[in-house]
């Protein structure tokens, strides 16, 4: 095998792949080394994508040139609209993966792309040189040498499973896990903590009594994540609601005495957005009713992934935990639910290009900065493996600030804010929401990716003269005079209760909650039959909400300001007078490279912003 590549991808998981294909798509050799390629782009936990937050991070990723969204629009059982009664800063899609068909396409994705190879190997040690990376070594001392490498390697880094009180190392359940690669980076400098996750048991499909749940459906005519996806419809496969009940709670109890988190088997941290049932138990003891979603993992497979169940507990445990359950009482477990504790590197040690702080040309993605969850993971991925591309040719890396994506509140937010669990993706998290649309990706990032230069020219073309176009008819309406009459007219015919009392303009009209834009064009006799239905969307989002997007681009200007007033690379913190220990030991870690990034370090104030400021003037 070749021993000199550009970019060197460690992990084959949804960040490791994005790493990898993005490098690649910008003509780096690119070398992806797995521990398995069987488990190429693997859902080990929930077969889903997107969700609130989530979404935005995949149609984000999808127009800076990732692979994800079209992969989740192609291979699902169902895409299911969600929050559609909202705003539109609420409104995204979740998707229920063919955990099979996403995987399998995905593999065969990257054995297409030209100038990426891969390789069945576990990484055992980065190789570093004046603080410097020039490759790795593997267990069976293959030395590859590359001045950037992408490590991507998920809950491997001396990945421990436990169920009940049976431990073992693995990265994922029948998996190996990478027991040598931490203490390479330990050695070159880096801090390194742990975590830990969880999944639920598998169940047989044939053992569920299906009469007795709830069952639901996804849309024929969803919105997609990915804007270049053209479906005619969408499948619409079901999933099954079902419920705890009080003999549940009752069991599991009984049964925590067994339970990995109450007898210490497990004393890391996990996500505190999906809490295993039994520390739901533990927090919520009153609550009898939590909500079990049964979802299929594949057409090709009778497995269920009982979502809402999670927990490492012993499988006797497992068991008789399902047996209470309405429907799920002769189910049988085909695998048992399990934990895993990992090693990774708390992300204040990278720079928001993803490159490490301590070794240059060293890149990190996904779990290993501390996350949880695929899209999160996908995305720094790909602009890990982007950065990494560009380190080579010497351009300066693409940043995502806040203002700009979700994409760059995740980054920004691992950096700078200290969380007591894996980060996961959150609406509330972003400062800039209404800006920030699952639905105006193309809007906000179409120079970022025509940068990047993954996405087709044609493709850049086409969407800049949507975006004119939608620029163009939100001033039109502003300039459309519609009469007293009528106006009431038009409210009437859509139902809505109120009148005016003057004639107002058709950017005002719109505004009224019963009238879209497609209504009032056909009123106004506009043409919008030559608009796709995602330019359509926006101008009708733009205008109904212009007071408030406004508003948050003022705040944005203000933001603008403090990121641009820079702090020189090798500012010396601890000679700052006046400040408080707990600010500097924050900017010593972080090193912040502007007043705006300094003031979202956790501790620093605006008196230490002040004096800050006093200080690099």
């Amino acid at each position: 095998m070749n021993s000199k590549y550009d970019v060197i991808v460690v992990g084959g998981g949804h960040g490791g792949v994005e790493a990898a294909l993005a490098s690649a798509r910008m003509g780096k050799k690119t070398l992806l080394i797995t521990l398995s390629l069987d488990t190429i782009a693997m859902m080990p936990c929930n077969p889903s994508i997107g969700g609130p937050g989530k979404s935005n991070l995949v149609a984000e990723l999808d127009i800076l040139g990732g692979q994800m969204g079209a992969q989740i629009d192609n291979y699902n059982l169902q895409l299911k609209d969600l929050n559609t009664s909202k705003g539109p800063a609420a409104r995204i899609t979740r998707g229920q993966a063919d955990k099979y068909y996403y995987r399998i396409k995905m593999k065969e994705i990257i054995e297409k792309t030209p100038n990426l190879e891969t390789l069945q190997e576990c990484v055992e040690e980065i190789i570093v040189k004046e603080n410097k990376v020039e490759g790795i070594v593997t267990s069976l001392g293959f030395k590859c040498y590359s001045e950037t490498v992408v490590l991507a390697t998920g809950t491997f880094l001396k990945g421990k499973i436990v169920i009940g009180d049976v431990e073992y190392k693995g990265g994922r359940h029948g998996e190996l896990s990478a027991e040598k690669l931490s203490d390479s980076l330990r050695k070159n400098g880096l801090h390194i903590e742990r975590y830990q996750t969880a999944t639920p048991p598998r169940i047989d499909k044939r053992t569920v009594d299906f009469s007795k749940l709830e069952e639901l459906h996804g849309e024929k005519h969803p919105r997609y994540f990915s804007i270049f996806t053209n479906k005619k419809e969408n499948s619409v496969v079901p999933t099954w609601l079902t419920h705890t009940t009080e003999k549940t709670i009752d069991v599991v109890k009984e049964l925590l005495k067994y339970s990995p988190i109450v007898s210490g088997i497990i004393e890391t941290h996990g996500p505190r957005h999906c809490p295993s049932l039994d520390r739901k138990v533990l927090n919520f003891p009153q609550k009898t009713n939590h909500q079990i979603f049964l979802e299929l993992e594949s057409k090709e497979s009778n497995e269920l992934y009982v979502n809402g169940l999670t927990t490492a507990m012993p499988p006797f445990a497992q068991d008789k935990m399902l047996e209470s359950i309405q429907g799920l009482e002769k189910a049988k477990i085909m695998r048992y639910g399990y934990a895993v504790e990992y090693d990774y590197i708390p992300a204040y040690q990278m720079y928001p290009s993803l490159e490490n702080k301590l070794i240059e040309g060293l890149f990190t993605a996904g779990q290993i900065n501390g996350t949880s969850g695929y899209e999160e993971a996908a995305a720094q991925g790909f602009i890990a493996g982007v950065n990494a591309a560009r380190k080579v040719d010497k351009k300066d890396p693409i940043i995502i600030d806040r203002s700009e994506g979700y994409i760059g509140v995740l980054i920004d937010d691992l950096i700078h804010k200290k969380t007591p669990e894996p980060y996961r993706a959150l609406p509330s998290r972003a400062e800039y929401r209404l800006t920030l649309r699952f639905d105006n990706g193309f809007m906000r990032l179409l120079k970022k990716s025509e940068e990047i230069g993954i996405i087709s020219s044609d493709k850049i073309n086409y969407l800049k003269i949507c975006k004119e176009n939608i620029l163009a008819e939100v001033e039109k309406l502003k300039e459309i005079k519609i009469s007293k009459q009528r106006s009431n007219e038009i409210l009437e015919k859509y139902n809505s209760e109120k009148r005016v009392t003057k004639g107002i303009k058709a950017n005002e009209m719109i505004k009224f909650k019963e009238i879209s834009y497609i209504n009032l064009a056909k009123e106004l006799g506009i043409d919008i039959l030559k608009y796709p239905n995602f330019v359509i969307t926006q101008i009708e989002t733009i205008s109904k909400y212009d007071i408030f997007i406004k508003r948050e681009e003022e705040q944005i200007k203000k933001f603008k300001r403090l990121e641009g007033i820079s702090i020189p690379k090798n500012f010396n913190f601890k000679d700052i007078k006046g400040i408080s220990n707990i600010a500097k030991s924050g900017l010593e870690d972080v090193k912040p490279l502007s007043i705006g990034e300094a003031s979202r370090i956790s501790g620093v104030t605006g008196n230490d912003i002040a004096i800050l400021l006093g200080n690099i003037k």
